[in-house]
């Protein structure tokens, strides 16, 4: 193992050294994410650590002084990315409600690098659909 590896938690190369997706972040998580961090991060074993209700009734990732709650401003990596949201995993695919169907987000400045086979990208849409109805309970049409 590399001394970078012993460091700090090794993110895939499209990612790494940006942190754009978490500034500010509005991440949505399920129960199962929410359980799924509880029980793996040391750091953070109550849920009101680093989430809250928004508006929508619905659990969101918090902000710290702009930045998701789990990310580490200074190496620009997320501390706990092998056991990060479903929704961080999905990114930058997102669900448009207004249109109705899977984009990605036009804030991620590496978004060429992801999903580049049509038919993973259609596969990977219809997961983020499934995830928003079934955990998250988030009626699509």
């Amino acid at each position: 193992m590399s001394r970078r590896q012993k460091e700090k938690p090794t993110m895939s190369n499209d990612c790494e050294n940006c942190g754009k997706c978490c500034i500010e972040t509005e991440m949505i998580v399920s129960e199962h994410d929410i359980d799924l961090i509880m029980r793996k991060c040391q750091d953070h074993k109550r849920k009101q650590e680093f989430i809250f209700k928004n508006k929508d009734d619905l659990f969101q990732l918090k902000n710290i002084e702009g930045y998701c709650v789990f990310f580490d401003k200074l190496l620009k990596i997320c501390t706990i990315y092998e056991f990060r949201p479903q929704g961080c995993r999905f990114y930058p695919l997102i669900y448009d409600f207004h249109r109705k169907k899977c984009i990605f987000d036009k804030d991620c400045p590496r978004v060429n690098l992801f999903y580049q086979d049509k038919q993973v990208l259609k596969e990977k849409c219809d997961v983020l659909k499934r995830f928003l109805k079934e955990q998250l309970k988030i009626n699509i049409i």
